[in-house]
């Protein structure tokens, strides 16, 4: 069983994952106490689109830090029957949660997330959407229960949902081919 405790470091961070239960990683998240220092070799920012930059990718888990120039955001989606925390390390962001009933999405929650919020989601509340609010850039570390390679989309020009293959802006700090 994982000792509560505060998490200061990354390599600390990856110990522990690997070593834990899945029931374990909520604790987890609400550890977290890392110097943005701590992630340098991960930070990759795109001005057309947020970056998702993974860090370790298990069986189990997959640990990605998502990168945001001002006013980027995703696209209301899914978790693809996977559980997801967000951990705000920079900057601030509007987390809007849709339910779809009868095709109709309407919004469920909204809440507004600060330097050292967690947030968690899984298919099961619905959908959701991520924007950064803040002036300027902002930074969010994401981990998944078990990695995510595809999930629904909503599509607005379509007004409809559909499948999407997710990629890497950058694999364990090293930059990946993309097919945008």
């Amino acid at each position: 069983m994982t000792q509560k405790r505060d998490i200061s470091n990354l390599e600390d961070l990856i110990e522990l994952l690997d070593n834990s239960s899945k029931d374990e990683y909520k604790s987890l998240g609400k550890q977290i106490s890392i110097p943005l220092e701590e992630f340098e070799d991960y930070i990759h920012f795109n001005d057309e689109f947020y970056t998702r930059n993974c860090i370790k990718r298990t069986d189990d888990y997959e640990l990605i830090l998502l990168c945001w120039e001002e006013g980027q955001a995703t696209p209301i989606h899914c978790h693809n029957n996977q559980e997801c925390w967000v951990h705000v390390l920079k900057g601030k962001f509007d987390e809007v949660r849709f339910v779809d009933e009868d095709d109709d999405l309407s919004i469920d929650h909204e809440m507004h997330l600060e330097k050292e919020n967690v947030s968690y989601m899984n298919d099961d509340m619905g959908y959701h959407s991520l924007e950064n609010a803040a002036d300027g850039r902002s930074i969010s570390l994401h981990l998944y229960m078990n990695p995510i390679d595809e999930c629904t989309v909503y599509n607005e020009d379509e007004d409809k949902f559909e499948r999407k293959e997710l990629e890497y802006y950058s694999y364990q700090g090293e930059l990946e081919e993309m097919s945008i």
